[in-house]
């Protein structure tokens, strides 16, 4: 049993030393090796870290091609007519007629809208007719005899005279003498009374101004009506307008001309700006711009429709994602030296994901993509795209 322990401390005893030793070899190879090899090592580990700060990072980048871009602005509006008015009555009576001023009523340019009762004027205007051409042919002696060079006028003029017709041109009077005649005989005053009375009875049949449509009725057939009362609203129906709104900032991208696309239910439609408002919608905050649309008989007053405004475009002007914008208005370009610069952009509008400069020259290459943790200075390798 002692013989037994003996040999085990003897062979632990053994190893450690062959350890120790062992040891002590390697550490000496070791230290000799790095102070032979120190500047082959130093070398290595120099390559090896240039070799990392060299991995230069890709980028997209964009180059500056200013030109002419057409904007296009999104609105919507309602369709009006671009005549919408309310037809009164001028003068006094009873509405005669065949219920032509019913609402919906479509009538032409010239058609008569409603009439009212006129016999006792027509009567009244062909009396004072009788006895104008009663004043007339008393005259005509008197005028043969002293005005016997103008006689053919006046008798051509009394002989125009008509009872159911309107008065002919008043004859020219061509000295003071006839003049002073004429008039002291009330010819030119009792002419212009008549003239007065044919254009009272004028109004009492009103006829439509343009091809239109008739909205609303305000009376019927058979009612009475007075100077200055509603009869009906009419509308044109061959000539609409559409009122469209845009921001501020927009407005002035529009002009007078500018193409407009309408779409409405897979409809589309063009027309024009014919207007501009000059003043803001307390309300919206937003200014009104008037457009035309041609109209191929499926347009209706009151239909919305959403439009695109096309603009004629703004000269020298680029355009880029708005990812590539940060702080409001600043990009990152490449130098000459291919390393990242900050340069500010004059932005003067924003068009769904893009926004449009115009303060860059040509050729200048712009960064189009996000940069996390970019500084200026970092050099990159640029992508155009």
């Amino acid at each position: 049993m002692n013989i037994r322990k003996v040999i085990i401390i003897a062979v632990s005893a053994i190893t450690l030393l062959v350890f120790v030793i062992t040891a002590i070899i390697s550490y000496n190879f070791g230290m000799n090796y790095g102070v032979t090899n120190a500047e082959t090592i130093r070398t290595k580990r120099a390559k090896k870290a240039e070799t990392h700060s060299k991995e230069i990072k890709s980028v997209l980048v964009s180059k500056v091609t200013n030109s002419t871009i057409r904007k296009k602005i999104n609105s919507s509006g309602r369709v009006v007519s671009l005549n919408n008015i309310t037809i009164l009555s001028e003068v006094q009576g009873r509405l005669i007629g065949n219920n032509t001023f019913k609402k919906g009523t479509k009538l032409k340019k010239g058609d008569t809208i409603f009439t009212v009762e006129n016999t006792n004027l027509k009567l009244l205007i062909e009396a004072k007719k009788s006895k104008y051409m009663a004043l007339i042919s008393s005259t005509l002696p008197d005028i043969k005899l002293d005005f016997n060079n103008e006689y053919n006028k006046w008798n051509y003029f009394f002989n125009a005279l008509d009872l159911k017709n309107n008065l002919v041109e008043f004859p020219k009077i061509n000295s003071s003498k006839e003049k002073n005649f004429i008039v002291s005989r009330s010819i030119l005053a009792e002419y212009l009374s008549i003239k007065s009375d044919e254009e009272k009875l004028s109004k009492y049949t009103v006829s439509a101004p343009f091809d239109g449509i008739i909205t609303k009725s305000y009376s019927d057939v058979g009612g009475n009506v007075n100077p200055g009362s509603p009869v009906v609203d009419f509308i044109r129906d061959d000539k609409m307008e559409i009122e469209l709104t845009v921001n501020t900032s927009e407005i002035t991208f529009i002009n007078i001309g500018d193409s407009v696309s309408f779409m409405q239910n897979e409809k589309k439609y063009s027309g024009k700006i014919v207007r501009k408002g000059n003043f803001v919608n307390p309300k919206t905050q937003n200014i009104s711009v008037f457009t035309s649309i041609n109209n191929n008989n499926s347009i209706y007053n009151g239909m919305y429709l959403d439009a695109i405004i096309t603009t004629q475009g703004t000269k020298n002007t680029f355009k880029l994602p708005r990812r590539a914008v940060f702080e409001k208005n600043k990009v990152f370009i490449i130098d000459s030296e291919n390393k990242l610069k900050i340069q500010n952009v004059n932005i003067i509008a924003y068009q769904n994901d893009e926004v449009i400069i115009d303060n860059l020259s040509d050729n200048i290459l712009i960064v189009t993509e996000p940069m996390i943790n970019a500084t200026e200075g970092t050099t990159v390798k640029a992508i155009i795209r």
